[in-house]
């Protein structure tokens, strides 16, 4: 059969722009549709192809293309990894404990800071605290004590207590130098201020009343005895003074605060008189005083300065004034003191909220507020405990919380002042050398 075909069109488009591209198959060059004849019945099948890229571009524009790409991708992975970060940060708790310092995944939470004069006098902490290490899933937990020397703020040591709780931690530094810590208020330990070591106390054991062991043991107090209030594993209550020795029982301890001493001395102190009922508007006077002390045995802090009604030594409830006189320190409060003699230090000063932080024979550190005002700010005074002449007054750095404030230790460099998370080392001079933060 001939063929009649005169003009071929493309079956796609209907273009005459043909090109045969071998015998009786054709490609359109308008849009590449590719076609052939059937000879038999004179059918046009065809074949359409999109364009490859390189028949679009020219291989300048695919390079750009290619530029632009993978810039894109580069500033979506950096934006993406930015905002990962970002999570990350927000998603953070505050640190307790200063991150330039702590190893990955640790967690120290502060129990109680104990300060001290550690080797040659220098300002060391004792911080005691649970150290937490690990994520969620494989956290492990221990009871430390890290030692600090505050200067240089470096640490010093690091010790894992025997204790399977951390919930107590108290001191007391005793007149025999003997820094002593008790821990949930069932464990004795001494810590010495040379070597650094803690070592648990159990010379109790080798006294009768105390051979059973104690349930709980806790300091008399802080300006109390040095000593110590146990309840026995039997149930029974005994004061311990291991100084001298010698355990009382309640009333036997309370008769023999107020005894005569058998070898005493001359002891020169001061503090600050309180606001009575009585007398409520009466100022405030820094008091310097002597009695008689014997290091190691029993004296309380049960009696203080103040003017009252003093009935003598008239024993009961009393009505109205009839009988009593007016008078700075009661007679019993003069017995328990075993006072000599007492004076007005400073005439015509004015003291609120005061504390006598630290004395000895040479110098006198106290704190006070100027002024009633609530938000009056404390001044912290070295006096002469001579003279009374001020040598500075000063106030706390602002990173210092001084509302309650741990027992000043006089340190070679200063004072040391220690509040619940925060030692601030203060110089001789008046002047800031340290501020540790244990946050």
């Amino acid at each position: 059969m001939s063929k009649r075909i005169q003009v071929i069109k493309c079956p796609q488009c209907g273009s005459t722009k043909i090109e045969e591209i071998k015998p009786e198959h054709y490609r359109c060059k308008s849009c590449s549709s590719e076609f052939f004849l059937d000879n038999d019945d004179i059918t046009i099948h065809h074949r359409y192809e999109t364009p490859g890229l390189e028949q679009i571009l020219g291989k300048g524009t695919k390079a750009i293309l290619a530029a632009i790409v993978g810039i894109t991708v580069f500033v979506f992975v950096a934006i993406m990894g930015g905002f990962s970060h970002t999570g990350t940060q927000h998603n953070d708790t505050t640190p307790t404990v200063d991150t330039s310092t702590a190893k990955e995944n640790e967690i120290f939470r502060i129990e109680k800071i104990v300060p001290f004069a550690g080797k040659e006098g220098r300002a060391v902490v004792a911080v005691f605290g649970m150290l937490s290490t690990g994520d969620y899933q494989t956290q492990s937990q221990s009871y430390v004590m890290r030692l600090y020397d505050v200067e240089k703020q470096e640490q010093l040591s690091d010790l894992t207590l025997p204790v399977d709780k951390l919930d107590n931690v108290s001191y007391k530094l005793f007149e025999d130098g003997t820094l002593n810590i008790l821990i949930n208020k069932n464990k004795w330990f001494e810590l010495d201020r040379t070597t650094y070591a803690l070592r648990e106390v159990t010379l109790y054991k080798n006294i009768s009343a105390l051979r059973d062991g104690f349930a709980t043991i806790e300091f008399i107090g802080k300006d109390d005895s040095d000593g110590f209030k146990i309840m026995t594993n039997l149930g029974k209550e005994r004061y311990y003074l291991p100084i001298i020795n010698k355990v009382y029982t309640q009333r036997q301890y309370f008769n023999a605060t107020a005894e005569a001493l058998p070898n005493p001395v001359i002891r020169t102190a001061f503090n600050f008189s309180h606001p009575t009922h009585d007398y409520p508007e009466e100022p405030i006077q820094l008091i310097k005083y002597t009695q008689y002390w014997q290091v190691g045995y029993p004296h309380d802090d049960y009696w203080s300065f103040g003017w009252c009604r003093d009935f003598g030594e008239k024993a009961g409830i009393s009505f109205g004034n009839a009988g009593s006189k007016k008078a700075f320190i009661s007679t019993f409060g003069r017995k328990q003191a075993r006072l000599i003699k007492y004076s007005d230090f400073t005439p015509g000063a004015h003291y609120f909220s005061p504390t006598v932080l630290w004395f000895d024979n040479n110098e006198l550190l106290i704190r006070y507020k100027p002024t009633a005002a609530p938000d009056a700010v404390y001044i912290y005074q070295l006096l002469d405990s001579k003279t009374a002449r001020r040598k500075w007054s000063i106030q706390a750095p602002s990173d210092f919380k001084d509302g309650y404030i741990e027992p000043v230790v006089k340190v070679a460099q200063g004072f040391l002042i220690v509040d619940y998370n925060t030692a601030w080392l203060l110089g001789n001079n008046g002047e800031t050398h340290s501020l540790q933060i244990f946050n």
